[in-house]
């Protein structure tokens, strides 16, 4: 989900109804009080005179909508997309307000939505909006970026001002410094996840097989379960699980036991058996890698199992009996 999904999903509809019934209701009962005032006008300077009053009295309906949601125009990513819906549908019930009207009420609410977001910044850790000066989260306590939305939005290699919350620049398809801030971000918690590697997993190698969201997590008591996830891409996530299995065997992990496996390889140090199973790995998902590390678990047979050699037979006439 991206930075500014969550925090619009639960508001830009109301946003936009609210928007909508407030040009609609202001915007009838001043066609209604300006075609009062004209009715015994030339059907031609009616026209006229109906568009250009109806259009002043649109901009003050919609100046007064944008006012009472100025404290809520920070969550405008959806709702800018939306206006333009909105508006057509206040136009079917106002048949008589000119398209050109509509397009400056529209444009004007949405310049107001850009200022807003000019001094606006988006918390990294639970995508609360934040107004004003403050350095750090009034929610949850994380540091703010130094960048509001609209920066991170814009391109440094053509300028474009690009939608809060796009990777890519629409016109350069360079990526925006909102991409580079959440891949720094998503590597610094990846390294953070990695650095305890050694607090559960010291006699097994580090992952160092790419993907991202890591996640080391205790299963049962001598289980450990890590992650890495390849958005989209299956087939990167199995090379990766090769390449960690080439890892542990130069690390010294074989196949072992009654019922030898190239998917679950185990390493015996000073009488303790550890265990790699990379036989489960895809069953959350095609491109996450989940591969699960056993303490102390010794295959079918024990580590050291050796097949026994099959009886020879005897000779004689009972001897093939025996």
């Amino acid at each position: 989900m991206g930075l500014f999904d969550k925090v619009l999903k639960d508001v830009s509809k109301g946003i936009q109804d609210a928007v909508s019934q407030k040009v609609e209701d202001e915007a009838k009962k001043a066609a209604e009080d300006v075609v009062d005032d004209v009715v015994d006008k030339a059907k031609e300077e009616v026209a006229g005179e109906v568009a250009e009053q109806v259009g002043d009295k649109v901009g003050e309906a919609a100046t007064g909508a944008a006012t009472e949601l100025s404290d809520s125009v920070g969550e405008l990513k959806d709702a800018l997309g939306n206006l333009d819906s909105a508006m057509k549908e206040a136009n079917e019930s106002m048949k008589d307000v000119s398209e050109e009207d509509w397009n400056r009420a529209a444009s004007f609410l949405e310049g107001m939505a850009k200022d807003s977001m000019k001094g606006m910044r988006v918390c990294l850790e639970c995508e609360e909006a934040v107004k004003g000066d403050m350095k750090f989260c009034p929610r949850c306590g994380a540091k703010l970026p130094e960048k509001t939305v609209m920066e991170l939005a814009l391109c440094s290699k053509c300028g474009k001002q690009n939608v809060p919350g796009t990777d890519f620049c629409g016109e350069c398809g360079a990526k925006l410094p909102y991409k580079e801030m959440m891949e720094e971000r998503q590597t610094r918690k990846d390294q953070e996840v990695l650095s305890k590697w050694s607090e559960n997993l010291s006699c097994y190698p580090a992952w160092s097989c790419g993907g991202n969201d890591y996640v080391i997590e205790r299963v049962e008591d001598n289980i450990f379960q890590f992650s890495a996830w390849f958005e989209k891409d299956p087939d990167g996530a199995k090379k990766a699980v090769d390449q960690y299995a080439q890892i542990l065997k130069d690390d010294g992990f074989r196949k072992a036991g009654q019922y030898p496996s190239d998917h679950h390889l185990y390493k015996m140090v000073d009488g303790v058996c550890y265990h790699v199973d990379l036989e489960h790995c895809f069953e959350s998902g095609a491109d996450t890698a989940d591969i699960y590390f056993m303490l102390n678990d010794e295959p079918t047979g024990g580590f050291d199992y050796v097949k026994p050699e099959p009886k020879k037979k005897s000779g004689g006439l009972f001897g093939m009996f025996k």
